[in-house]
């Protein structure tokens, strides 16, 4: 891949791969005042070689907080023969004003990168037996195969990203059949606002009275975030104890007295991945919106009688800082991993 567009120097040190090792022992001995630190394993898989300047700043920013073995991986199936080149790097920081703490970065570029030359690449080059935590950027269909997810502890996506989101979730669905790593959905966390804004409005306690007859939710997203908002919609219905109907055109959830919930979605132009949440019942209404790229939400409540308006903070915006959120947060994600089956039947619809 020699495109005169991408600066290879940014990567570090171009080193041939059997002595990728021996090249990092050299990095750390020619500077006693550096020490290395890795508590993960984080690789940024992508097959697009024009994001690799965009992922090497974000792998930069992530490790300001995080110290790991960084692998970042562009892959290009599309180019033969098989090849591959590989840089080193050490992302630095300062450290209680006199220590430099550096994480080892491990660049590669595979071109006609295939499922075992991925693998070999990975596992070879992995600290110790630290976890393995992968943020996948490409097709689950391609490479992403048994093998390599039989070795991971977190898989980071974001269905946004997904050219063909029910062929992708099945294969995801089948992955986690095999091995029960945990998966992270930056579709999902960047909704993470809009249900803490959520929560904090029925903490009233005639809004909670009111939740039994709520009869309709409207999301408005972003382009491109349709799946984000069907997970928050489903979530919501789930959290209500109520079921999608098949066999209705549309979102409509039934609960188990027979009323029903119906779920809209409107996409608007906008640069956040949400900028309204509607909850409509006889008695509530309820909005959760954000202006732009706001840091804070309004929230506006109308119940029997009552209003009240409250801001509240706006969370992560860049890509890096959700990863660095995922990054921050031990156990899984049940919430997510509650609303993840329902995805794929309201995609179906």
């Amino acid at each position: 891949m020699n495109s005169p567009d991408l600066d290879f120097s940014m990567l570090g040190t171009e080193v041939p791969l059997p002595k990728i090792d021996r090249a990092l022992q050299d990095l750390w001995a020619s500077d006693e005042a550096k020490t290395r630190a890795s508590l993960i394993n984080f690789a940024i898989y992508s097959e697009d070689p024009a994001a690799l300047a965009r992922n090497n700043e974000m792998l930069k920013k992530i490790t300001e907080d995080h110290s790991c073995r960084a692998l970042l991986i562009t892959c290009v199936p599309q180019m033969h023969p098989e090849r591959a080149r590989a840089w080193i790097n050490a992302l630095c920081r300062p450290y209680q004003g006199r220590q430099v703490v550096c994480s080892e970065q491990i660049s590669f570029i595979l071109e006609g990168g295939s499922a075992a030359q991925l693998q070999n690449i990975v596992f070879a080059h992995l600290d110790s037996d630290l976890p393995l935590i992968i943020w996948w950027q490409g097709p689950l269909v391609r490479n992403f195969d048994e093998r390599l997810y039989s070795r991971l502890h977190t898989l980071i996506i974001d269905s946004s990203s997904w050219q063909q989101p029910s062929t992708e979730l099945a294969c995801l669905e089948k992955a986690r059949q095999v091995s029960r790593f945990d998966v992270r959905d930056l579709s999902w966390t960047r909704s993470h606002f809009m249900r803490t804004a959520l929560a904090a409005a029925f903490q009233d306690v005639k809004a909670r009275e009111q939740l039994t007859n709520l009869e309709k939710i409207e999301i408005t997203h972003a382009p491109g975030q349709r799946c984000a908002a069907l997970l928050l919609g489903g979530w919501i219905c789930q959290r209500l104890h109520a079921d999608l109907v098949e066999d209705m055109p549309g979102f409509v959830f039934e609960r188990e007295n027979g009323s029903r919930i119906t779920l809209e979605l409107e996409e608007k132009a906008s640069e956040v991945a949400f900028s309204s949440l509607r909850l409509h019942s006889p008695c509530l209404d309820l909005s959760v919106t954000r202006e732009g790229s706001s840091a804070y939400v309004r929230t506006h409540l109308s119940c029997s009688g009552i209003c009240r308006d409250e801001m509240l903070p706006a969370d992560f915006v860049t890509d890096a800082e959700l990863i660095s959120a995922q990054l921050s947060r031990t156990g899984g994600n049940t919430h997510f991993r509650v609303a993840l089956p329902l995805l794929s039947r309201l995609l179906a619809k």
